[in-house]
């Protein structure tokens, strides 16, 4: 019986090793094949998170080391890198567009090519503005680790485009839209302003003793007579002063209806943007704010490809320089609108010969009744 079990046995044993050597290869392929997948997912987000980071490091605002993030070409890559997890990047492209038309196409900046196959990393100053993206593209390429199958290598490819943010302007409105002040009125202040009455004495108490037999009144005895001290009282009484009143009205100023203040719509003469403004007001008006956008890479003639803000005027009074940039608040330029039509002027080196619909002025008023009332063209 026992030569039988262990028969028994044995024969179990054998079968069931030829069972796992038959089921080992298939196995092993599975879990290769499921180490392989998840490898190839890996490198597909790696590849993906990189572009995202580096178009995120290159779309910040403001400077580093005195250069603009979107010109750090080694901050950018490096922020690709970052996501570079086992695989290297072939490469990293970075380039520059102003987005996209109603058809998908892309709007060149200048002479930079728009294509995420090449790199247009450094860009020059200034040239960069709202609305502008930056586009950053990682490639990378997949190969299995054990060569089972004569597979050629995947091609891993992601691009990522954000939007440029680089200058907000901050308008308020007006509040509030009227403007007084209030009337002063002082404290009364009680006063004595009646002298005091003449003290009243209490009247006297005499007191007389009794007489006795023997005893012969005046004949030696005396009448004591006891006398209080007078008590003097003060009765004050309270008249207040007069009432002083304010003469000083201030004038209410609105900028709002009839009487506020309006403007025209934006003209386009050779070289010149302007807008006429109406204060209907009836005062002189001061500005806090000037802002004012424009295209400044319009006017494509060859070796000048920019256009350059080179003088503000608004009523005869002028500010002069030279501005590169898509947008400027004009500093130090706090021009006073008078009563009355009056035109704001815009001066560039060259015409303007190309609008693209971000042409905008904005000025702001600062007078009591109008503070922060913005005289903007694009409303």
């Amino acid at each position: 019986m026992n030569k039988l079990l262990n028969k028994i046995r044995n024969k179990n044993k054998a079968q069931a090793m030829v069972e796992f050597m038959l089921a080992l290869p298939i196995l092993l392929i599975l879990i290769y094949a499921i180490i392989e997948f998840s490898r190839m997912i890996f490198i597909l987000a790696s590849v993906a998170n990189a572009s995202r980071q580096a178009a995120r490091y290159g779309a910040g605002s403001g400077e580093l080391d005195g250069y603009n993030y979107y010109q750090d070409c080694e901050g950018i890559r490096e922020a690709a890198n970052r996501s570079a997890i086992l695989t290297e990047f072939d490469d990293i492209n970075i380039t520059y567009d102003r987005g996209l038309t109603e058809d998908g196409e892309q709007i060149r900046i200048l002479d930079i090519d728009p294509d995420p196959n090449t790199d247009s990393c450094p860009i020059e100053d200034n040239v960069i503005r709202n609305g502008d993206r930056i586009i950053v593209q990682v490639r990378a390429s997949y190969e299995p680790i054990i060569d089972i199958l004569p597979v050629e290598p995947i091609e891993v490819v992601s691009a990522s485009a954000r939007t440029f943010l680089i200058s907000v302007p901050i308008f308020g409105s007006a509040m509030p839209t009227g403007f007084a002040a209030e009337t002063s009125t002082p404290s009364r202040v009680p006063t004595d302003t009646e002298a005091p009455r003449t003290p009243t004495l209490p009247p006297t108490v005499t007191f007389t003793l009794p007489s006795y037999p023997g005893i012969t009144p005046g004949g030696g005895a005396r009448t004591p007579t006891v006398t209080l001290p007078p008590t003097l009282t003060f009765t004050p009484s309270k008249t207040p002063l007069p009432t002083s009143t304010a003469t000083i009205t201030p004038t209410a100023i609105s900028c709002t209806g009839l009487t506020g203040v309006s403007h025209g719509p934006l003209q386009f003469k050779d070289n010149i943007m302007q807008m006429t403004i109406f204060n209907n007001t009836g005062h002189f008006l001061t500005t806090t704010q000037m802002y004012v956008e424009w295209n400044h890479d319009t006017g494509h003639d060859g070796s000048d490809s920019t256009l350059r803000l080179q003088q503000a005027s608004l009523a005869g009074q002028t500010w002069t320089g030279d501005i590169f940039a898509p947008s400027a608040f004009i500093t130090p330029f706090y021009p006073v609108i008078p009563p009355g039509e009056s035109l704001v002027q815009f001066h560039y080196h060259k015409d303007y010969d190309r609008l693209d619909g971000t042409e905008r002025i904005v000025i702001t008023i600062g007078n009591p009744g109008c503070v922060n009332y913005p005289v903007d063209s694009s409303r």
